[in-house]
C-alpha cells in the first residue's frame, strides 16, 4: 500500500511541485491576491506546459527573475505604480547605489528560495514529458483542458468585472476594467508594469499641462489683508493626539499657547490623502465639454486669479497613483518644489527641508513686491511613524514603539509650525497661517492584551479618521479663540477664499466658513460613497496600564 502511494506521488511529483511553485509565486508578488489565486496560477502554468514545453521553460525563467528582483523593492514600496517608475527613470546612479546598499541580506532569503524552487521545477519538467495519449484519452484531455481554461478565465476576470459593476455609478471612483485588479498575481504584476509605465508618461504630461492652466475663476473682489500667507497641510494627525485637544502628553506646546483661531470639530472630507484633496481643494464644477470635473478650479488657481504669487513646497510624491491629485496643484503654482522624484515613499526626507526652502525663498525676497501664498505639504504623521522622527526627536514613550513614534511625529509637526511662524516674524511683514491635517487614522489590533501590536491605519468606519486639528493665526491676533463648530473640509474652499479675502461669481457669498454656525448633515467620503458623519463609530485612544515611563513623561 505504501509503495503504491509513493509511486502515485512520484508519478505526479512534477504537478505537485508546480502547485507549490505556483503558491510561492503568489506570495513573492506584491499585488493583492485571493485564496483561489494559487490554483488559477497552477492552471495557467500547467496549460502552457501541456501545449508548449519550451515556452513553459522560458516563461518560468522570466517569472522567477522578474519577481525575485522586484521582491526587495516591493518590501519597501509595495506594488509597482507610476511613482516608482518615476523614481526609477529619474534617479541617478549615485541614488541607485544608495538604494542597493540599503537592501539587507535577510530580504534576499525569499527570492533565493523562490529561485531554488524554480530550478527544481525546471529540472523535474525534463523527467515528466507530456505523453502521447490514445485517441479516447486525448478527447478527454482536451475537454479537461478546455474546462481548466474556462475556469482560469473566470478567476482572472471575476474580480475586475465585479469592481466595475460595484463602482460604475460612483463618480468619485475610477471604475476602469483592468486586469491590474485581477487576484492572479502573475497576470496583474505584468499588466501593472505596462500600466505603470503608461501612467507615468500620462501623469508627466498632465503635470506639464498643469503649468499652463489659466485660472478660470471669475473674481469679483480681491483684497488680501496680509503680505505672506502660509497653508500647512499636515498628514494623518488625529485631533485627540494633540494636547491642544486634551491629549495627556504635551504634544502641541505651540498650539497650546498661541493666539489665533482653533476649531475642535473640523471634519476631513475623506480618510485618506487622495480623496481628501479631491473633495477639499478642488471646486466641484464640471467641464461642459466633457461633463467631467474641471480640475482647474482649485485653491491654487483661485489665489493666482487674485494676483497672489503661489509657492508649493511638498515633502510628498510628485508622481504616483495617489500623489498626482496633490502634485497637480503644485505644478499649477508659480513655483513648485518637491523633495522627491517619484511617489511619496521612494525616499525618507525630513519635513524640515520645507522650512529650509521657505527660509531660502523668504531671504531671496522672491516676488517680494507681491502678496505671497506658501503651501507646505508635509509627511507629518504618515504611516511608518518611526521614519518620521529621528532618534533625538523621540521625546515621549506611549503604549508601544509604533504609537510612541506617532505621538512624537505630532510633536514634530507642532515644532515645525512654530519654526515657520518664527521665520515669518523675522520678515517684519504681516502674515497669516492655517494648519490642518488632511485626515486622521484609526486604531487597529486593539484586541492585543499587551497593546504591543496596537497601531494606527486608514479606516473609514470611525469618526477619528476624519476629526483633525485646525488652526488659523495671524500677525495681528490679540486673543486666542477656541470654537467647537462642526465644520466640514468639503467647504474648505470657502474658508480659503475668505482667508485671502477673495470673492468670486462661483462661490456662495452667504456661507461663512468661520462663523459659529455648524455645518448641517455633514457627510464624508468612505472610499466608496458619501455617508453621514454622525453614523460613524467611535475610536477612542485605548486605555492601558500606566508605565513608569509615562508617569515620568507627564511630570515633564
Amino acid at each position: 500500500m505504501l509503495k503504491k502511494f509513493i509511486k502515485y506521488l512520484n508519478d505526479r511529483l512534477f504537478l505537485i511541485w508546480l502547485l507549490l511553485f505556483s503558491t510561492f509565486t503568489i506570495f513573492i508578488s506584491p499585488e493583492l491576491t485571493s485564496v483561489y489565486a494559487p490554483f488559477a496560477t497552477f492552471i495557467l502554468f500547467y496549460l502552457i506546459y501541456f501545449y508548449h514545453q519550451k515556452l513553459f521553460k522560458y516563461l518560468i525563467i522570466f517569472v522567477i527573475l522578474s519577481l525575485a528582483l522586484y521582491y526587495p523593492i516591493g518590501l519597501r514600496y509595495g506594488p509597482l505604480n507610476s511613482g516608482i517608475i518615476a523614481a526609477f527613470i529619474e534617479t541617478n546612479i549615485t541614488e541607485s547605489f544608495a538604494f542597493i546598499k540599503e537592501i539587507r541580506l535577510n530580504q534576499l532569503t525569499f527570492p533565493l528560495l523562490y529561485l531554488f524552487f524554480g530550478i527544481i521545477l525546471l529540472r523535474l519538467s525534463k523527467y515528466y514529458p507530456i505523453k502521447t495519449l490514445p485517441p479516447k484519452e486525448q478527447k478527454q484531455q482536451r475537454i479537461l483542458n478546455a474546462v481548466l481554461f474556462m475556469l482560469f478565465i473566470f478567476c482572472a476576470i471575476y474580480t475586475p468585472t465585479k469592481y466595475v459593476f460595484e463602482n460604475s455609478n460612483n463618480p468619485d471612483v475610477e471604475a476602469e476594467w483592468t486586469l491590474k485588479n485581477s487576484p492572479i498575481n502573475v497576470i496583474s504584476f505584468y499588466i501593472n508594469i505596462y500600466s505603470s509605465i503608461n501612467d507615468y508618461y500620462t501623469e508627466k504630461e498632465a503635470l506639464q499641462l498643469a503649468t499652463k492652466v489659466i485660472p478660470p475663476w471669475h473674481i469679483t473682489s480681491a483684497n488680501p489683508q496680509y503680505k505672506n500667507y502660509v497653508l500647512i497641510i499636515g498628514e494623518s494627525a488625529r485631533y485627540d493626539y494633540l494636547s491642544t485637544y486634551g491629549f495627556s502628553l504635551a504634544t502641541s506646546p505651540f498650539m497650546d499657547n498661541t493666539k489665533g483661531y482653533i476649531n475642535t470639530h473640523y471634519i476631513a472630507s475623506a480618510p485618506a490623502t487622495y480623496h481628501s484633496f479631491l473633495h477639499s481643494f478642488y471646486f466641484k464644477i464640471n467641464d461642459p465639454k466633457t461633463n467631467k470635473q474641471d480640475f482647474s478650479y482649485n485653491i491654487i488657481t483661485l489665489a493666482k486669479a487674485a494676483k497672489i504669487k503661489t509657492f508649493w513646497l511638498s515633502n510628498q510624491g510628485s508622481i504616483g497613483r495617489y500623489d498626482t491629485i496633490a502634485s497637480r496643484l503644485g505644478m499649477m503654482s508659480n513655483m513648485p518644489y518637491f523633495t522627491k522624484k517619484g511617489a511619496f515613499n521612494v525616499s525618507n526626507e525630513d519635513d524640515f527641508k520645507l522650512v529650509e526652502k521657505l527660509d531660502q525663498l523668504l531671504k531671496e525676497k522672491t516676488f517680494h513686491n507681491k502678496t505671497r501664498l506658501f503651501v507646505l505639504h508635509l509627511m507629518g504623521s504618515h504611516s511608518a511613524f518611526c521614519d518620521r522622527v529621528k532618534e533625538n526627536e523621540r521625546k515621549y514613550q506611549f503604549i508601544n514603539k509604533s504609537i510612541s513614534c506617532y505621538v512624537n511625529s505630532i510633536l514634530k509637526t507642532d515644532n515645525l509650525i512654530k519654526a515657520v511662524v518664527d521665520l515669518l516674524k523675522k520678515q517684519n511683514e504681516s502674515y497669516s497661517l492655517i494648519y490642518f491635517s488632511d485626515h486622521g487614522l484609526a486604531h487597529t489590533n486593539k484586541e492585543d492584551p499587551d497593546k504591543e501590536k496596537l497601531t494606527l491605519e486608514h479606516d473609514a468606519e470611525y469618526k477619528q479618521s476624519y476629526l483633525v486639528p485646525f488652526l488659523k493665526l495671524s500677525s495681528d491676533d490679540h486673543q486666542r479663540t477656541v470654537v467647537n463648530t462642526k465644520r466640514s473640509a468639503v467647504n474648505f474652499l470657502y474658508g480659503f477664499s475668505q482667508w485671502l479675502n477673495i470673492t468670486t461669481e462661483e462661490l456662495n457669498k452667504n456661507y461663512d466658513f468661520y462663523s459659529d454656525k455648524d455645518d448641517q448633515q455633514i457627510k464624508v467620503f468612505n472610499f466608496k460613497k458619501f455617508v453621514p458623519y454622525n453614523d460613524l463609530k467611535e475610536d477612542p485612544i485605548p486605555t492601558f496600564k500606566e508605565t513608569k515611563e509615562n508617569k515620568e513623561n507627564k511630570e515633564k
